[in-house]
Protein backbone atom coordinates (compact mmCIF):
# COMPACT_ATOMS: atom_id res chain seq x y z
CA UNK A 1 0.00 0.00 0.00
CA UNK A 2 2.85 2.38 0.78
CA UNK A 3 4.36 1.85 -2.70
CA UNK A 4 1.03 2.65 -4.30
CA UNK A 5 0.84 5.89 -2.29
CA UNK A 6 4.34 6.86 -3.44
CA UNK A 7 3.52 6.10 -7.07
CA UNK A 8 0.24 8.04 -6.84
CA UNK A 9 2.07 11.02 -5.30
CA UNK A 10 4.80 10.96 -7.97
CA UNK A 11 2.26 10.68 -10.77
CA UNK A 12 0.07 13.48 -9.41
CA UNK A 13 3.06 15.73 -8.80
CA UNK A 14 5.20 15.16 -11.89
CA UNK A 15 3.25 13.43 -14.66
CA UNK A 16 1.27 16.38 -15.94
CA UNK A 17 3.57 19.23 -14.92
CA UNK A 18 7.13 19.87 -13.86
CA UNK A 19 7.64 21.99 -10.77
CA UNK A 20 9.05 25.45 -11.52
CA UNK A 21 12.50 26.68 -10.59
CA UNK A 22 13.20 25.97 -6.91
CA UNK A 23 15.19 29.19 -6.52
CA UNK A 24 12.15 31.21 -7.60
CA UNK A 25 10.01 29.30 -5.13
CA UNK A 26 12.50 30.07 -2.36
CA UNK A 27 12.52 33.76 -3.36
CA UNK A 28 8.73 33.80 -3.44
CA UNK A 29 8.47 32.35 0.05
CA UNK A 30 11.47 34.02 1.70
CA UNK A 31 12.30 37.29 -0.04
CA UNK A 32 9.11 38.56 -1.66
CA UNK A 33 7.09 38.75 1.59
CA UNK A 34 9.66 41.25 2.87
CA UNK A 35 9.10 43.43 -0.19
CA UNK A 36 5.29 43.12 -0.31
CA UNK A 37 4.72 46.23 1.87
CA UNK A 38 7.16 48.17 -0.33
CA UNK A 39 5.37 47.08 -3.51
CA UNK A 40 2.00 47.92 -1.95
CA UNK A 41 3.26 51.37 -0.97
CA UNK A 42 4.93 52.09 -4.32
CA UNK A 43 2.15 50.90 -6.64
CA UNK A 44 -0.22 53.85 -5.97
CA UNK A 45 2.69 56.33 -5.88
CA UNK A 46 3.96 55.17 -9.27
CA UNK A 47 0.43 55.59 -10.60
CA UNK A 48 0.30 59.21 -9.42
CA UNK A 49 -1.63 59.00 -6.15
CA UNK A 50 0.42 61.82 -4.63
CA UNK A 51 -1.01 64.38 -7.04
CA UNK A 52 -3.60 66.74 -5.59
CA UNK A 53 -6.03 66.58 -8.48
CA UNK A 54 -8.63 63.93 -9.22
CA UNK A 55 -6.74 62.54 -12.20
CA UNK A 56 -5.34 59.59 -10.24
CA UNK A 57 -8.76 58.57 -8.93
CA UNK A 58 -10.29 58.88 -12.40
CA UNK A 59 -7.46 56.86 -13.97
CA UNK A 60 -7.74 54.25 -11.21
CA UNK A 61 -11.47 53.82 -11.82
CA UNK A 62 -10.84 53.48 -15.56
CA UNK A 63 -8.15 50.86 -14.92
CA UNK A 64 -10.49 48.91 -12.64
CA UNK A 65 -13.08 48.90 -15.41
CA UNK A 66 -10.43 47.87 -17.97
CA UNK A 67 -9.36 44.96 -15.75
CA UNK A 68 -12.96 43.81 -15.32
CA UNK A 69 -13.38 43.87 -19.10
CA UNK A 70 -10.08 42.06 -19.71
CA UNK A 71 -10.65 39.28 -17.18
CA UNK A 72 -14.10 38.60 -18.61
CA UNK A 73 -12.78 38.44 -22.20
CA UNK A 74 -10.99 35.09 -21.87
CA UNK A 75 -11.15 32.06 -19.54
CA UNK A 76 -7.56 32.61 -18.35
CA UNK A 77 -5.90 36.03 -18.18
CA UNK A 78 -2.38 36.66 -16.92
CA UNK A 79 -0.88 40.06 -16.14
CA UNK A 80 2.89 40.00 -16.55
CA UNK A 81 6.16 41.91 -16.65
CA UNK A 82 8.27 41.07 -19.68
CA UNK A 83 11.56 40.79 -17.73
CA UNK A 84 10.18 39.03 -14.66
CA UNK A 85 11.49 35.51 -14.08
CA UNK A 86 8.27 34.78 -12.16
CA UNK A 87 6.19 35.80 -15.19
CA UNK A 88 8.39 33.81 -17.57
CA UNK A 89 8.21 30.70 -15.39
CA UNK A 90 4.44 31.03 -15.09
CA UNK A 91 4.01 31.27 -18.86
CA UNK A 92 6.30 28.25 -19.36
CA UNK A 93 4.20 26.25 -16.92
CA UNK A 94 0.91 27.31 -18.52
CA UNK A 95 2.33 26.45 -21.95
CA UNK A 96 3.50 23.02 -20.70
CA UNK A 97 0.01 22.40 -19.32
CA UNK A 98 -1.41 23.50 -22.70
CA UNK A 99 -3.49 26.23 -21.07
CA UNK A 100 -4.83 28.78 -23.52
CA UNK A 101 -4.38 32.19 -21.88
CA UNK A 102 -4.49 35.88 -22.70
CA UNK A 103 -1.37 37.76 -21.61
CA UNK A 104 -1.49 41.43 -20.69
CA UNK A 105 1.94 42.98 -20.11
CA UNK A 106 2.24 45.96 -17.80
CA UNK A 107 5.75 46.71 -19.08
CA UNK A 108 9.26 45.39 -18.69
CA UNK A 109 9.31 45.41 -14.86
CA UNK A 110 7.95 47.36 -11.84
CA UNK A 111 10.96 49.69 -11.73
CA UNK A 112 10.19 53.31 -12.74
CA UNK A 113 10.86 53.79 -16.43
CA UNK A 114 10.19 50.12 -17.17
CA UNK A 115 6.57 50.05 -15.98
CA UNK A 116 4.19 51.06 -18.75
CA UNK A 117 0.87 50.82 -16.88
CA UNK A 118 1.38 51.83 -13.25
CA UNK A 119 -2.30 52.68 -12.78
CA UNK A 120 -3.38 49.16 -13.75
CA UNK A 121 -0.92 47.74 -11.22
CA UNK A 122 -2.41 50.01 -8.54
CA UNK A 123 -5.89 48.89 -9.62
CA UNK A 124 -4.89 45.22 -9.29
CA UNK A 125 -3.68 45.99 -5.77
CA UNK A 126 -6.97 47.69 -4.91
CA UNK A 127 -9.04 44.91 -6.47
CA UNK A 128 -7.15 41.89 -5.12
CA UNK A 129 -4.65 43.02 -2.49
CA UNK A 130 -1.80 41.88 -4.74
CA UNK A 131 0.37 44.25 -6.79
CA UNK A 132 3.06 41.72 -7.68
CA UNK A 133 3.07 40.00 -11.04
CA UNK A 134 2.37 37.61 -12.57
CA UNK A 135 -1.26 37.77 -11.62
CA UNK A 136 -3.56 35.07 -12.98
CA UNK A 137 -7.34 35.19 -13.29
CA UNK A 138 -9.43 32.13 -14.08
CA UNK A 139 -13.03 32.81 -15.08
CA UNK A 140 -12.64 36.37 -13.83
CA UNK A 141 -11.46 35.26 -10.38
CA UNK A 142 -7.99 36.05 -9.06
CA UNK A 143 -5.95 32.99 -8.19
CA UNK A 144 -2.80 35.04 -7.60
CA UNK A 145 0.63 34.24 -8.96
CA UNK A 146 2.79 31.20 -9.49
CA UNK A 147 3.58 30.25 -5.89
CA UNK A 148 1.15 32.30 -3.83
CA UNK A 149 -2.00 34.35 -3.96
CA UNK A 150 -5.54 33.07 -3.77
CA UNK A 151 -3.94 30.43 -3.48
CA UNK A 152 -1.62 30.53 -6.56
CA UNK A 153 -1.07 28.15 -9.48
CA UNK A 154 1.29 25.73 -7.71
CA UNK A 155 -0.90 25.21 -4.65
CA UNK A 156 -3.86 24.52 -6.98
CA UNK A 157 -1.79 22.05 -9.00
CA UNK A 158 -0.65 20.28 -5.84
CA UNK A 159 -4.28 19.98 -4.74
CA UNK A 160 -5.29 18.72 -8.22
CA UNK A 161 -7.72 21.63 -8.60
CA UNK A 162 -6.02 23.73 -11.29
CA UNK A 163 -6.98 21.69 -14.35
CA UNK A 164 -10.57 21.42 -13.12
CA UNK A 165 -10.80 25.23 -12.80
CA UNK A 166 -9.35 25.63 -16.30
CA UNK A 167 -11.76 23.10 -17.81
CA UNK A 168 -14.72 24.63 -16.01
CA UNK A 169 -13.80 28.18 -17.11
CA UNK A 170 -13.19 27.11 -20.71
CA UNK A 171 -16.50 25.26 -20.90
CA UNK A 172 -18.36 28.21 -19.39
CA UNK A 173 -16.69 30.63 -21.79
CA UNK A 174 -17.64 28.50 -24.82
CA UNK A 175 -21.32 28.49 -23.72
CA UNK A 176 -21.46 32.28 -23.59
Amino acid sequence: AESADIIRYLYNTYASWTPPNELLEWASQSVMPVFKPVFSFLAPLQAGSSSEDNVYESNLQQSLQDIRTEISSHPVVIYTYELSPFSSETKLLLDALQVDYKEISLGKEWIPGLLSDATKRAALLLMTGQSSLPHVFIDGTSIGGLFSGNPGILPLLKENKFQFLIQEATAKFKKE
